[in-house]
This record gives C-alpha cells, structure tokens and sequence, in this order.
C-alpha cells in the first residue's frame, strides 16, 4: 500500500493507545486497513458509509473495531478468525468499485502478532514511536449526515413496496408463430423511489445496491401477503446477504411451500464474479427453502466464463446489446440450453431476430413483448362491414370502452 506522506496523517489519540496495547498484545488479532483516496466520491460520507456498511458486514458475527482515518482511510481490527472474511470483503469491494469506473482502492491486512510495527509505519510514516499528544482527532462525521442516512434506513424498513412496482413477462418462443408467458417478473422501480425520496439514485450506483438490498424485506412482505392466492409464477431479485442471513428463514416462512415453487428468486451476476463459493451458498438455501433460482444480468461476453461456483440455476439472464454478437449467444444456448438461456432487456426487433437465429428461444424485454401480441392481433376477426363503414362516431359505430390504466397508474391509485 502506497502511504501518504506524514503531515496528511494524523492519528486518533484513542488508536494511537490502541495501537500501543496492540503492539505489546496483539497476538490472535487481524487489521485490515482500506486506503479509499482514488475513489471517485470519496469525500461524499453518505457514499463512504455505504461502503463502510458493506465492508464491515463481512465480518459477519465477529467483534471488530472500525477507525475512520484521514485521507479516506478506514481501519478494521478484529478477531484474527474474521482475517479470511476481510480479505474476501476487501477484494469485493475493490471489484465493484473498479467494475463501476469509481477507481481503485488499496486495502492490505495485517497479523497483529506480529506486524503492529509495519501497520503503524503505513498508518504514519516515520512516526511510528511518535507520542500519542501530538496527534490530533480525526473530524467526525456530521451529526446531520448520520441521521440522514439513519432516517432512509428507518424508511426504506418499513415501505410498502407495492406502489413502487412493475412486471415484465418472460416470453417462450418455442414456437415463435405462438409465444407462451414463463413467469412474470416483479420489480421494484428505484427510479420512482428516487423521485419520491430524493436519494439522488441515478448518481449513485452503489447507494442504488444498498437501497436494493434494504428493500428485499419489503418485496418478500409483499409476496406472502398480496401474491400467494395467484396460480401464476413470478421472479424478483434478492441480495445474496440477505440470502444468507440468519433471519432469512424467518423472512420466507409466511410464504407456504406451494407458493415458493412458483417462486424464482434472480441473484444478480456480479455478485457470483465477486465470490462463488458466497453466490453457491446462496443459491443452495434458496434451492433448499423451494425456490427456483436465476442468474440474473449477465454481460454477454462473460457467458464463456462464467462460474457458478457449482451452484444450479434454473435460468441465466444475459443481458441484450445494441450489436450482439450471435456466435457468443449460439455458444450460450450450447453451454445452458435453450431452456435456460434468457435474452434480457431484449428492446429491438433485429436483436430478437438476431438471438431467434442464434437458437435462444427465452425473452424479456419490448420487443419480445411486442412480438408475442402480433400473433394475437393478427387473429383478431376484422369488423363487421356496416361498422367498419360507419367509422369513428358514425351512426352504429359503438363507443369505445376507456383505456385502462396503465400499471404504474394502478400501482399508485391514480387509476
């Protein structure tokens, strides 16, 4: 790790004492110090303590200590039985922020029984035996900024999810003359949250993840209270962590075990690049509890490579492209089945044909919707002669019944 130079380092007195205590008796103690001083927005603290959240849920039920540094630097020790769980949690976050353009971020870990020297001298160079009276506190965080964000926490818990909303079908084009609904997929609309919130979401991707993930409790609320009596079959995205917290269980037990094999649950691709064994894990509750299971958001080129960890996947959902590329789509089909392979956000005609060609017979998106209701419309009878002659508000032309409202009307009762 490339340190910064001594006079951008002043320490905490209280680290500094802990520091000391650590040298002495650090034995069976790990540190994991993360250097966030490239990343794009790291002087936004709501940003820098959305990652902050997410490192520290790494260390799952091990105690640790979490010291915010100057120069966007974050300190963790804990339990030297958590070092695995940080370096994992490390490497996931340096991924998606280099995956998301936010720059790189530096992170190394540190045995205490033997290494406290060596973390002091990255912590403060030249100053390892310096004494604790000269350093000075590092700033808080403001008091409005924390309460801002404990407030969307407290919202985000308890929201109705059901006016925020929209489905999408999964289409079968097994025969393309008479396309067939799969599933239906039921998603939450971060952009209407947004607007109503003001989180500013649409810049920020990876506070768009963390409100995701806050509002799986609510979305699996919904689906026990308002989805059970349908015989229909639907799909939603869920967050690995929630998967696999303790609480799940108690989250999926209002849904009877009938309903939940009508269930797929969609973890989304990026988290199974960050970890198999993790997104494995997931997959196998899920399998476990009745759920079908999809891979939700693959970018196409990765299709060749991606692993799974072992996990088994009910559907793989690549995403759809401006200019696929036909070969990679036809060598999907051959790797997953045509019976597994979704072509998702699949928006223009020639990209549906493209696919169709390519042997993959699973669809989401407008055009796939599109393309499904033109057998139905060309079936439609023509009008009756004298109706047709009549046209529009001539005599015996009946009064067309009003349009109903679209989804998003009904979903926020303006319908």
């Amino acid at each position: 790790m490339k340190p910064h130079s001594p006079a951008a380092v002043p320490l905490d007195p209280a680290l500094v004492r802990r520091l000391l205590d650590l040298r002495a008796h650090g034995a069976g103690m790990a540190a994991l110090l993360v250097d966030m001083g490239a990343i794009e927005h790291a002087d936004d603290p709501r940003f820098s303590l959305s990652l902050l959240h997410y490192l520290e849920s790494w260390a799952g039920p091990h105690p640790r200590e979490v010291f915010r540094l100057p120069g966007f630097r974050v300190l963790v020790i804990a339990p030297v039985a958590a070092r695995d769980a940080l370096e994992r949690g490390a490497s996931a976050l340096s991924h998606v922020l280099r995956h998301h353009s936010y720059g790189l971020v530096q992170c190394r870990v540190y045995d205490l029984g033997t290494e406290v020297p060596r973390l002091i001298a990255d912590l403060m160079p030249g100053a390892a035996d310096a004494p604790a009276a000269s350093a000075t506190v590092t700033p808080p965080v403001s008091g409005a900024t924390l309460g801002r964000l404990l407030e969307m926490e407290r919202t985000l818990a308890g929201a109705n999810v059901e006016p925020l909303l929209r489905e999408e079908t999964l289409w079968s084009f097994a025969d393309p003359a008479a396309p067939k609904p799969v599933l239906t997929e039921l998603a939450v609309s971060l952009d209407e949250l947004d607007s109503r919130l003001d989180l500013a979401l649409h810049r920020d991707e990876w506070l768009r993840h963390e409100v995701g993930a806050m509002l799986d409790r609510g979305l699996l609320r919904h689906i026990a209270r308002d989805r059970g009596a349908t015989r229909r079959r639907f799909s939603f995205d869920l967050h690995s962590a929630t998967v696999l917290d303790d609480g799940f269980g108690d989250l999926v037990r209002a849904i009877p075990a009938e309903v939940r094999g009508r269930l797929t649950v969609e973890l989304a691709s990026w988290e199974a690049g960050l970890s198999p064994a993790r997104f494995a894990a997931a997959a196998a509750r899920l399998a476990d509890l009745g759920f079908g299971v999809a891979l939700d958001r693959v970018p196409l080129e990765a299709l060749a490579t991606l692993d799974l960890g072992g996990a088994a996947v009910d559907f793989v959902k690549v995403i759809g492209c401006d200019a696929p590329d036909a070969a990679h789509l036809a060598a999907g089909v051959e790797r997953f089945g045509a019976g597994r392979l979704v072509l998702w956000r699949c928006i223009t005609a020639a990209l549906l044909d493209t696919a169709l060609g390519a042997g993959v017979r699973l669809f989401q998106g407008h055009a796939a919707d599109e393309r499904a209701a033109a057998p139905a419309a060309s079936a439609t009878p023509a009008p009756p002669p004298d109706v047709e002659a009549a046209g529009p508000g001539g005599e015996g032309a009946e009064e067309a019944p009003p349009e109903p409202p679209g989804l998003l009307a009904r979903l926020l009762g303006r319908g």
